[in-house]
């Protein structure tokens, strides 16, 4: 993970008003260096290692866990959600960036080979065409697979898809329409283009609704809504400032 991706995204404002900011500022500090390590060891990391790495902070890390700041999975490694999330995400662009690739490759393939033959006959032309054609019904059954994949997953998940849209029905979302310029329904269509590729990954089932919003006002940061024109309020004349004479 350090060499592929040597950083991760911290965002400030979900920092100043996490739970970590009711900790000392040497708890703060050691969080960040375990957040650090973590990311380093691509997000796998075993609970007595920890401790051997930040030896004399044995007590401060065994806080951060029973806060909740970070967890401990089953099979003794930590767990650091929000680390995690950003490594899914980017496994995820990086296996459709991968098939970009491949389908990339084998379309430069087939052209240096239509370059080369340009002496083939009348019959092998015609050929040629026949696979063209093959090759194209291929590509439509791949994608009306993938269409039927993805209904699959949404009758899988067909309560869960509605709790998450419950939920954002009930979340604030003023300050965000502020910051994007945008209003709620803008918010909503993102959420569900948001959700379509969410559920197709292995930990959405079992996440809880409130990660999944968190995630969703993280991803939105990149991915932003329509703009609205939002009209200027005139003050009402008992309330503005009289004038100088």
């Amino acid at each position: 993970m350090a060499k592929d991706l040597p950083y991760f995204k911290f965002f400030c404002s979900e920092w100043s008003d996490g739970d970590i900011t009711l900790e000392s500022y040497e708890v703060q500090g050691v969080f960040i260096n375990v957040c650090s390590y973590y990311w380093s060891n691509e997000c796998k990391v075993e609970y007595k290692k920890l401790l051997k790495k930040f030896r004399g902070f044995e007590e401060i890390i065994s806080n951060l866990m029973n806060e909740n700041i970070f967890k401990l999975n089953e099979d003794d490694t930590i767990c650091i959600s929000f680390l995690d999330e950003q490594q899914n995400e980017r496994s995820e662009k990086s296996k459709m960036k991968s098939k970009g690739g491949r389908a990339s490759a084998e379309a430069r393939k087939l052209k240096k080979q239509q370059t080369v033959n340009t002496t083939l006959t009348e019959n092998q032309h015609v050929l040629n065409s026949c696979s063209t054609e093959v090759q194209v019904l291929r590509e439509e059954k791949k994608r009306e697979d993938k269409k039927r994949e993805d209904k699959i997953v949404l009758k899988e998940n067909p309560n869960k898809f509605k709790e998450v849209l419950k939920k954002f029905d009930e979340s604030n979302f003023e300050n965000t329409e502020r910051t994007l310029k945008t209003n709620k329904e803008n918010i909503r269509i993102k959420l569900e283009e948001f959700l379509e590729v969410e559920m197709l990954t292995p930990t959405f089932t079992n996440k809880p609704l409130g990660e999944v919003i968190k995630h969703f006002r993280n991803w939105l940061n990149y991915n932003k809504p329509k703009e609205v024109l939002i009209k200027s309020v005139t003050r009402p004349a008992w309330i503005q400032t009289p004038k100088d004479k």
